[in-house]
């Protein structure tokens, strides 16, 4: 495409800027549905020039997959990306990050990809994340002869933030521009001195420009020396290519195993002397380095030894590990991908007593990724079979238990409990059967307690037992905020008994240096005991106005640890036990105020001088503390890839009343990333102005807050 600027100038020429492609690896996941992501940095044309090496640049790379409730999963740098990830069926949205994103550089590119994409129960899902060049590229190409009009030129191409210079130096470089988000084109300036003495400038503008495209400017002169204004008629055509590569370099996840015709994460179940042929499949991103299977049952089994690996096997060592009965098959696809095919055969495994076996299943491709496997092979008469029940299953009064249904003449097939140690046992009456897969959902339990349970049918009890313990509910510590008392090292008034801060935490540890406590305990509302915290902003300084700061009247899990300047540094999150709460219950009343103080308006737009104050109450369970400092304006993320559950309550209005506290409730919403692991510290925060990170409130904005518990 071309765009054409005609107009009578001296001379002129503009620039333009070639980007590139970046597109990478994520490794493959398990769960209901597998993930298969490849990332791959497109090179040749905009990579012959980048600053970062190929290594650099999977070291900056920052993946995301995300679903329409938030971030699930955060990955900085490739190496550190999981060898597996648990996703549920669903419609999600991968993103990748990687180079230098400035705003003007003749070096300094960044890439970007967006790639939306499904998980369906029992699939791989094989995504390409075309992580291509984020920057708008601008370059200038001048005509034969122009030097002959125009002296000492110089063309400067730019957007609002910044601007390059082409001078007859360098112009053959190309600009790599991220442009701001309030400004879709790019200007030029073009001066110089013609051939009469005098100075001239032209200006001119490139509209609606795009990410990875290159838009070169053709300074082009077409007239002659005689021209009475000692330069000529020159048209300048702005060329538009999108940045199209080829070569690529690869950085590649693990292999995936997968089980055919069943799931390789359940033990492969059958009675003695009745199994059928069964095969493990492989795929890799690159052709196989090592493909290796290892049992300490190899005896039992009637193998040669205890490990083989099948890449490089000589043909003899082959051909006796498959007359043994297990063999390996390999491939190239379609795709420039790899498959392998490990089987086990019939009279290998109907050789097998009864009993539990395990094998080991190794693969490491061309680029060292190296993923392993357990393929677990139950050989029992049993008609049902239990199957141990996963940790991210179990709740605090709830559970979901599993087996597989061994054979065909088996009715009513279902599930027992008890206490650990009862004597009576409980018979499970809502039972899901697909295929053979048996599983019920437990209810009723209680926290913290340790339960057994047995697979059943009609007539018929399998007498070996599971066990699992649900989880201990978390309680609060002073969550009806009876206790208050002085802090001996700065005199801030702390919710504790002991004058130490112990769970929770405010604000008045930098309000008191000029002897104020926006947050205190109160006896005059409250909905249990005698007191409630009572959370106060306010103009911290001297009057309303001068010599401080707004302070929103705050609470939080956590502890403030110290100013800079007039900035406070605090930690959020308390240590946790790890469960799955599914809400925060608590009372309070509200008031807001009209705001009166206002910083950094365009990053809350919605809560303006003027406007009617906002609170907020929000809860989080992480995998870390969250380090937050008001000054750089490094604050809580709900979206982070430690968020692994979040819910909020904002409040826009009056809520209760100042005789008679309201009750509340949170919703938490837990993130797929909830599966992978336990939480190791819970994030809980009240203020009585919502934007109080950015100064912004009301003095007379107020949250009375009492009895505060996690409801599972």
């Amino acid at each position: 495409m071309k765009r054409n600027l005609e107009g009578l100038m001296a001379v002129g020429m503009l620039g333009v800027v070639a980007l590139s492609s970046c597109v990478s690896d994520e490794p493959f996941g398990g769960g209901q549905g597998e993930l298969r992501m490849k990332m791959v940095v497109n090179s040749t044309l905009t990579r012959s020039g980048d600053n970062l090496t190929d290594q650099e640049l999977a070291d900056k790379c920052v993946i995301y997959v995300s679903s329409s409730k938030g971030l699930i999963y955060k990955y900085e740098g490739v190496d550190n990306l999981p060898s597996s990830l648990y996703m549920k069926s669903g419609s999600y949205v991968a993103e990748a990050w990687t180079g230098d994103s400035v705003p003007a550089s003749f070096d300094k590119k960044f890439y970007r990809a967006y790639e939306p994409f499904a998980i369906q129960s029992g699939q791989t899902s094989n995504v390409v994340i075309n992580c291509r060049i984020a920057n708008v590229v601008a370059s200038v190409n001048v005509a034969g002869g122009l030097e002959d009009v125009i002296k000492d030129y110089k063309v400067t191409v730019g957007h609002s933030n910044a601007s390059l210079d082409f001078t007859a130096e360098n112009i053959g470089a190309k600009a790599y521009f991220m442009m701001p988000s309030s400004d879709t084109n790019l200007s030029y300036t073009i001066t110089g001195t013609l051939s009469n003495g005098e100075k001239f400038t032209k200006e001119g503008t490139i509209w609606n420009v795009e990410r990875a495209h290159e838009y070169t400017l053709n300074l082009n002169y077409t007239g002659t020396s005689s021209d009475p204004f000692g330069g000529a008629f020159i048209t300048v055509t702005i060329d538009d290519t999108e940045l199209m590569v080829e070569d690529s370099v690869v950085i590649s996840g693990a292999p995936v195993f997968s089980g055919v015709g069943y799931d390789l994460g359940m033990p492969m179940l059958c009675e003695p002397g009745k199994f059928e042929r069964r095969s493990v499949y492989v795929q890799a991103l690159k052709n196989f380095r090592s493909l290796s299977v290892r049992t300490d049952d190899f005896s039992v089994f009637g193998l040669p030894g205890a490990e083989v690996d099948f890449i490089g096997l000589p043909d003899a060592a082959r051909q006796q590990w498959a007359a043994a009965g297990i063999s390996c098959s390999q491939e190239e696809l379609a795709d420039g991908t790899f498959a392998a095919r490990i089987f086990l055969d019939a009279p290998m495994l109907n050789r097998l007593p009864e009993g539990v076996y395990t094998m080991r299943l190794t693969a490491v491709d061309g680029n060292a990724k190296r993923r392993e496997r357990t393929l677990t092979i139950n050989v029992s008469d049993a008609g049902v079979v239990l199957v141990e029940t996963p940790w991210y299953d179990i709740y605090a009064h709830t559970a979901t238990v599993y087996a597989t249904v061994a054979r065909e003449d088996m009715v009513k097939p279902g599930f027992r409990y008890r206490e650990a140690g009862a004597s009576d046992w409980i018979t499970v009456d809502n039972v899901s059967l697909t295929g053979a897969n048996l599983k019920a959902s437990l209810t009723g339990l209680k926290s913290g307690t340790r339960y057994e349970y047995q697979a059943v049918a009609e007539g018929y009890v399998n007498p070996a037992s599971m066990f699992f313990t649900t989880e201990s509910v978390f309680v609060l510590p002073n969550a009806g905020f009876e206790s208050w008392s002085t802090s001996s090292e700065n005199g801030a008034i702390v919710p504790s008994a002991s004058g130490k801060v112990e769970f929770w935490d405010s604000g008045n540890h930098g309000s008191i240096t000029l002897k104020k406590n926006v947050t205190t305990g109160v006896t005059s509302l409250y909905h249990g005991g005698s007191m409630s915290a009572c959370l106060k902003s306010q103009y911290v300084g001297i009057g309303d106005t001068w010599g401080g700061k707004f302070a929103a009247g705050n609470l939080f899990a956590g502890s403030f640890d110290g100013l800079s300047g007039m900035n406070g540094k605090l930690t959020f999150g308390r240590p946790y036990n790890g469960s799955r709460p599914v809400k925060l219950r608590g009372w309070l009343y509200y008031h807001p105020g009209i705001v009166g103080y206002s910083e950094n308006d365009d990053k809350h737009p919605d809560v303006l001088k003027n406007m009617t104050d906002r609170g907020i109450v929000y809860v989080a369970l992480t995998n870390q503390t969250v380090k937050v400092d008001t000054g750089t304006k490094e604050l809580f993320d709900p979206n982070a890839g430690y968020v692994l559950a979040y819910g909020q309550l904002v409040l826009s209005a009056d809520y209760g009343s100042s005789t008679a506290m309201r009750e509340f409730e949170i919703t938490l919403e837990y993130r797929d990333a909830a599966r992978l692991q336990r939480a190791t510290h819970l994030v809980l925060v009240a203020s009585a102005s919502q934007y109080g990170d950015y100064f912004t409130g009301s003095k007379e904005s107020v949250m009375y807050i009492d009895d505060l518990e996690l409801v599972y």
